[in-house]
This record gives C-alpha cells, structure tokens and sequence, in this order.
C-alpha cells in the first residue's frame, strides 16, 4: 500500500536499521533521510561502525511524540477560535 512503512512497524523495537536501510524502507535517497533529521522530523542517529543508526523503537517513539505535539497545537487552535466567536 503506497503511503505505509509496514516493515518499520513490523520490526522490534530493538531492531538497528542504518541510514540506508531506513533510506530504503521509506523510499528516499539517503540524503533525504540527511534532510529529514535535520528538520526535526527523524531523531538524531547515533554512529555504529560509522554509520548513522537508529532502532525502530527510537523512531517510532519520536513519531509518536511528534504527532501528540500536533495534537495539543491543534486542541490549543481550536480553543483560541472558539473563544474568538461572537
């Protein structure tokens, strides 16, 4: 199904995937993983042999903080527009 990274979920959470392995799970170039970490939207690898690294727990983990933050931004919004109606 285009859109899902079902190999992410299906890992454990002690699973290690490299910079490229995640690069492939979501289709990317590994300089867009690069990318994506630095924007925020992938935590920070740590080097194993050299090469940046993640568990799928740590990864899962940071999405799932990334969206409850957007989720309390969202509750907050509609709270403020909810007071600015007449």
């Amino acid at each position: 199904m285009p859109g899902v990274v079902a190999e992410l979920g299906e890992l454990g959470p002690g699973a290690v995937i490299t910079e490229a392995g995640l690069a492939r799970m979501f289709g990317r170039h590994p300089a867009s993983i690069k990318r994506a970490v630095s924007r925020g939207e992938l935590p920070r690898p740590c080097k194993l042999l050299g090469a940046p690294t993640w568990t799928a727990g740590a990864i899962v983990k940071h999405l799932e903080a990334r969206l409850a933050q957007v989720q309390v931004e969202a509750e907050k919004l509609a709270a403020k527009v909810q007071k600015l109606r007449p």
